[in-house]
């Protein structure tokens, strides 16, 4: 299996949420602006964008509204200033303009947040990001699965080749390709992005090729996937860190109670047949390894550790089946990072 690890910000760092470890039944989702004078309407009731917290129970359902679509300052700025997105514990979550629900215990809800209502003072225009994916030869196909963050304005996010999502031109578009799919006998590798027109790749600092960050030009970047085909499809397990998040809580001012959180998920068509080692590093040093049960198709586990860290920068590697326990369809997937700075910004 070939590792790669970079101590560099990867795109999980921008899609793993900062989550601390609540009161047992009850979360609180921290709410803010970062304009004070902006107005939310929180489960119907009227707040300003100064910040507060809302204890909620398990299951409990959270509908915010931003009803500032423009402001004629913010704070000391005396200039227009625009709705831009919702952020969650610090990175873009959605730029729907439409309310954003929440439900404690789902994602990205799972342990106590933070919600804040962005604005922007630049204006900005729509933009269509087209995201394709076509073989080596040029052929199109469908099918492949894609992670994007934020959420559009529409609220849509992830999606199945072709599709399009809708952002406007200051938006910074993180799309992640399956690193392999089946279509009917056929089986694709993953090999590369392509940018066709209308959009500026940005670096990802990552690991994984299959991340791809892209800024939308007006009106439309299109975007292309391609594959190489590799054989019929094969009969075989694939186990990938299907996510990597974290909880963390303070110990004392300089010290944190730190869990690195891997959801271990089997892609490939056959079950796992064996238990399987799953190792957490710490900036590329081993930290624990975890034993992970035998998962059929598409089965997940989630394995975890805990440790003590102070304050500092930090990059989290996890990697599935380290040990080499069983013979994959591709070993070059397994491993996924995060960045974690302390204290959480």
């Amino acid at each position: 299996m070939t590792r790669l690890l970079w101590g560099a910000l990867p795109l999980v760092a921008l899609l793993a949420p900062v989550i601390v470890i609540p009161a047992q039944g009850v979360l609180e989702l921290q709410i803010s602006a970062t304009c004070e004078n902006a107005l939310l309407l929180v489960n119907g009731r009227l707040y300003s964008g100064r910040p507060f917290t809302l204890a909620v129970p398990i299951g409990g359902t959270v509908t915010l509204e931003n009803l500032s679509a423009q402001l004629n300052n913010c704070g000391p700025q005396a200039a227009l200033h625009y709705f831009d997105r919702w952020d969650i514990n610090g990175e873009p979550y959605s730029k729907a303009v439409r309310p954003l629900r929440l439900r404690a215990g789902q994602p990205p809800f799972m342990s106590n947040s933070r919600v804040q209502l962005v604005f922007r003072s630049q204006v900005a225009t729509l933009c269509d990001v087209s995201v394709k994916s076509q073989d080596t030869l040029g052929n199109f196909l469908g099918g492949a699965f894609v992670e994007v963050r934020p959420l559009d304005i529409a609220g849509d996010g992830d999606g199945v080749t072709p599709f399009v999502r809708t952002f406007d031109n200051l938006t910074d578009v993180i799309l992640r390709a399956s690193n392999q799919f089946s279509q009917g006998a056929l089986s694709y590798q993953f090999a590369r992005w392509q940018v066709v027109e209308g959009g500026q790749i940005l670096p990802t600092l990552t690991a994984d090729p299959a991340v791809l960050k892209v800024r939308c030009s007006p009106p439309r970047a299109d975007v292309r996937i391609i594959y190489e085909l590799r054989s019929a499809a094969l009969q075989c397990p694939d186990l990938v860190i299907y996510r990597l998040e974290f909880s963390v809580t303070n110990v004392n001012p300089n010290t944190w109670l730190f869990s690195p959180i891997a959801v271990v998920k089997n892609i490939g068509a056959a079950q796992a047949n064996a238990t399987t080692s799953t190792q957490f590093l710490l900036n590329g040093r081993p930290i624990g390894e975890v034993t992970t049960s035998p998962l059929p198709p598409n089965a997940t586990e989630q394995a975890s550790l805990t440790l003590l860290l102070s304050d500092g920068g930090y990059l989290i590697t996890a990697v599935a089946d380290s040990k080499n326990q069983i013979a994959e369809c591709n070993e070059n997937n397994n491993i996924r990072e995060i960045f974690v700075r302390l204290p959480p910004n």
